[in-house]
């Protein structure tokens, strides 16, 4: 199978776009001693809404890798194993990075905060995503996002089947089951807090693959719109709603916006390590407002420098890995299906 075929361009855009703002809104008003307020700290004050549309663009684009890859249930632990793969080795060396920035920190009085402690127990919990139910803070403020993605994958690899039947009954009351979950188990820490944004995905993914007509799935769309509003805001529902949108209906083909979509994994994970780092270390120097503008800028590109290499070396070689790893489908022959080990690749989108 041709996974270019299968690449939609517009969720490039999206990713740049949602990994620029979230890299934006922590060098801008992560740290509260560097920027005064005004146009351009307010310019970054909704930054983070990044966040909620990479959750709409994995409620889509997982389903959609899934049903271009002849995916079945019994190949979930295949599925979670790919997931590992692509996604662990940058951030193991992102955890790498920041372990070193801490030892480093201690002879450096300009990052030195002796507030801050780190533990084997800590780090260790990192690996499972898992640090939250410990009562153990991440040492990167974007890990949380991780968890909550992990604990995505693991259940759309199970609620597959279900998502993609083509029994329409079967559809909505997963989707009623997943809704009402969501006013059930409230913590942040759990993805149900967030699930509608995850279901406007999925709700797109079905009408890109036609499970749906397009005047059914505006319907739909509207009543998990008013469900976003009432659970999360009307902020988050604008940018939930426009999400999913422009995935289903309008597309974008920048070679800019590709590029930061490319690298925005390595972008989201490493912005704060190395961006905020400059920052830091800048706030005894650069008093005046053009020095501050040249930090920005100068925390920006380094940010983004990383990230690319991080992309060359790491994050490309763990997607091609996992891209290796394919889903047994049954082929049909006229005694009907029969699996006889013909594989089918996982986009990679």
């Amino acid at each position: 199978m041709n996974s270019e075929r299968k690449r939609i361009d517009t969720l490039d855009a999206l990713r740049g776009v949602a990994s620029f703002a979230v890299c934006y809104f922590h060098l801008t008003n992560g740290n509260p001693a560097f920027l005064p307020e005004g146009l351009v700290k307010a310019s970054g004050a909704y930054g983070w809404l990044g966040v909620e549309i990479f959750f709409v663009i994995s409620g889509f684009v997982i389903p959609y890798a899934l049903y271009h890859a002849g995916y079945e249930l019994k190949n979930y632990g295949t599925f979670v194993l790919k997931r590992i793969i692509r996604l662990d080795p940058p951030y193991l060396v992102t955890i790498g990075l920041i372990l070193c920035l801490y030892f480093l920190s201690a002879k450096a009085p300009a990052l030195w905060d002796p507030t801050v402690k780190i533990s084997a127990t800590q780090i260790l919990l990192h690996l499972g995503y898992v640090n939250v139910f410990f009562g153990y803070e991440w040492i990167n403020p974007v890990f949380w996002t991780l968890a909550i993605e992990f604990q995505y994958y693991l259940l759309i690899g199970l609620l597959y089947p279900l998502v993609s039947s083509r029994r329409v009954w079967v559809r909505a009351c997963t989707f009623l089951l997943l809704a009402s979950l969501s006013f059930i188990i409230r913590p942040s820490t759990y993805i149900f807090h967030f699930i509608f944004l995850f279901l406007l995905g999925m709700l797109t993914f079905q009408y890109r693959t036609g499970l749906l007509t397009k005047k059914h799935y505006l319907a739909v769309f509207l009543l998990l719109s008013v469900g976003l509003y009432v659970s999360l805001g009307a902020i988050v529902t604008g940018v939930g709603v426009s999400t999913a949108l422009c995935i289903a209906f309008v597309r974008v083909k920048n070679v800019v916006l590709k590029f930061f979509g490319d690298i925005s994994y390595s972008l989201y994970l490493l912005h704060v390590p190395v961006g905020a780092t400059i920052v830091i270390l800048s706030l005894r120097s650069a008093n005046s407002f053009s020095s501050k503008m040249f930090v920005l800028l100068f925390a920006t590109m380094m940010s983004i420098l990383a990230s690319y290499l991080l992309y060359r070396f790491v994050e490309r070689p763990s997607q091609r890995l996992s891209s290796a790893i394919t889903y047994r489908k049954p082929v049909e022959t006229k005694a009907g299906y029969k699996d006889k080990g013909y594989m089918v690749e996982e986009p990679s989108l």
